[in-house]
């Protein structure tokens, strides 16, 4: 299946770990951050500055070891792979997204039952996939991340009101610290550079009408000039600034526009189909290109997201999962 979910609790816990050393106090927890169906989209809960170390694995979630698992002998959310969710652990989980949810003046949705088991399934398949390289996190480093956490006089109340025992806690910021390596792992060949292309685009309801325009545009008329006068979309003359392979929006335009080479190229009327079934047409013009060109730092996040998604949907495409409660979906 295509993953549109992180898993609730280690997704929590690192965005409390990312604000509790900035504020030195302990927030209320926040609901769910989410991934688009395979694309770039949101935001994931680890710094991209740290991934990529030297000394990080490589991932290979097709190879995910999973220990035997006895017979269950208690009420089950889910398996996975063998390995048991309790039905406790899915309720409890429940509870502290609708109190994270409520906190927040947004009270949850429907669904939400089946995005927090997801979280839970998926936070499963990071800790077998962790076992299989050999990634442990040990109790001294949760013991240390835990005290950077601390406020004096404020730790225990704060666990209280977020529904954690202390093992709780503590076991929530092992499955966040595995996380934030098989994270790093995951997104450690995201490059520094890539190729990237600098384009001007002209987009128009009419084929006739596109034809006219590339034909002045390739008599000498001046092309932004043009996407001022005539695009759908007109301003800034069609300036679309620089892309990398597989972040434009409208992939149809990708190949035309990295296939120009030099400065002023025109690519020839090109036929893009919409969601709702009606063509319109563009026209491409380079303006430069680079094929080493350091990425931006939104370019590299959209990489590393599209990376971990990648990554998290190879996970879930080879799992073997058994749903055990009625999440009214």
């Amino acid at each position: 299946m295509k993953t549109t979910h992180l898993f609730f609790g280690v997704i929590v816990l690192a965005v409390l770990m990312t604000a509790c050393r900035k504020t030195d106090q302990l927030p209320t927890p926040v609901p769910v951050v989410t991934l688009p169906d395979s694309s770039t989209g949101t935001a994931v809960s680890t710094n991209p500055e740290n991934n990529g170390a030297a000394n990080t694995p490589t991932v290979m979630p097709t190879e995910t070891a999973v220990p035997p698992t006895p017979t269950p002998t208690v009420p089950l959310a889910a398996q996975v792979n063998g390995q048991s969710i309790t039905l406790a652990a899915y309720e409890k989980e429940l509870a502290r997204y609708e109190q994270a949810a409520t906190q927040l003046g947004a009270p949850p949705e429907g669904g939400y039952q089946q995005v927090v088991l997801n979280a839970l399934i998926e936070q499963a398949l990071i800790e077998q996939a962790a076992a299989a390289q050999g990634i442990i996190v040990s109790q001294e480093m949760v013991a240390q991340e835990i005290e950077s956490l601390r406020s004096e006089g404020e730790f225990e109340a704060w666990l209280a009101a977020n529904l954690y025992t202390e093992e709780e806690f503590q076991e929530a910021v092992r499955q966040s610290l595995v996380a934030e390596q098989m994270i790093a792992a995951a997104t450690a060949n995201v490059p520094q550079t890539a190729e990237q292309v600098h384009t001007r685009y002209i987009h128009v309801a009419d084929a006739a009408q596109a034809n006219e325009i590339l034909l002045r545009a390739q008599n000498g008329d001046d092309f932004a000039f043009l996407a001022d006068q005539f695009s759908l979309e007109p301003g800034n003359g069609g300036d679309m600034g620089w892309f990398t392979r597989g972040a434009l929006t409208i992939p149809e335009l990708e190949e035309p526009a990295f296939a120009l080479q030099n400065p002023g190229d025109l690519t020839a009327v090109l036929t893009v189909t919409g969601s709702d079934g009606v063509p319109t047409y563009y026209i491409l013009q380079l303006v430069e290109r680079d094929a080493t060109r350091p990425l931006t730092s939104e370019l590299r996040a959209q990489l590393l997201q599209s990376a971990l998604a990648e990554w998290l949907a190879t996970l879930w495409e080879n799992a073997i999962i058994e749903r055990l409660v009625d999440t009214g979906s």
